[in-house]
């Protein structure tokens, strides 16, 4: 993607419903698996602090684990402003949403859930995110991309490879899910 295209999906995205999870994983580079782990006690908005340190996967059955891939992807960062406000939306959201749906509301301790409070499958943002792109008329891409936009626009930004791999959580710097194109970064787009 360009500069253009990246922020592009992002503004023809934003009253999907699962931008909010989109947006944040382009912003901090997250895996999948990691985007959909975040809980609520893993940010601290006095401190504007976010930690990553649980993923959520799905291979014979969906696995909620209280860990990452590896030692290397736990970490924390700094809650930047536009994630902090798009987050106390989704709080304010979560709240409407238990009035809305009364009993048949799920609580759950994950961010990012369904309206009703469901939990989202891994397979179901997957085919999510192809079906938007598509409805969008955007260029076909996997999840997993946004992970290496993310390295893209930091390469961009002038960062080196180590801050980079850092960044990314990467333990080898020659991994080869870092790719280089331009362009500017993204925009708070809703």
């Amino acid at each position: 993607m360009t500069a253009a295209e990246a922020n592009n999906m992002l503004k023809e995205i934003c009253q999907e419903e699962i931008f909010p999870l989109v947006y944040v994983a382009i912003t901090y580079g997250l895996r999948k698996s990691e985007v959909l782990g975040l809980k609520w006690d893993a940010v601290d908005f006095e401190r504007d602090t976010i930690e990553i340190k649980s993923t959520v996967v799905k291979n014979k059955s969906i696995v909620y684990k209280d860990t990452t891939k590896s030692e290397t992807s736990h970490d924390t960062y700094e809650l930047l402003p536009e994630i902090k406000e798009l987050l106390l939306n989704i709080m304010a959201e979560r709240e409407s949403n238990r009035q809305k749906y009364e009993e048949l509301y799920t609580e759950s301790e994950y961010i990012f859930t369904h309206p009703d409070g469901r939990l989202y499958r891994p397979d179901c943002v997957t085919r999510t995110f192809k079906r938007i792109l598509k409805r969008h008329k955007l260029p076909e891409m996997r999840f997993h991309d946004l992970r290496h936009s993310t390295a893209s626009i930091l390469f961009d930004k002038g960062w080196d490879l180590e801050a980079v791999k850092a960044w990314l959580r990467h333990a080898d710097i020659k991994r080869p899910a870092i790719f280089i194109c331009i362009y500017p970064k993204i925009e708070s787009i809703c």
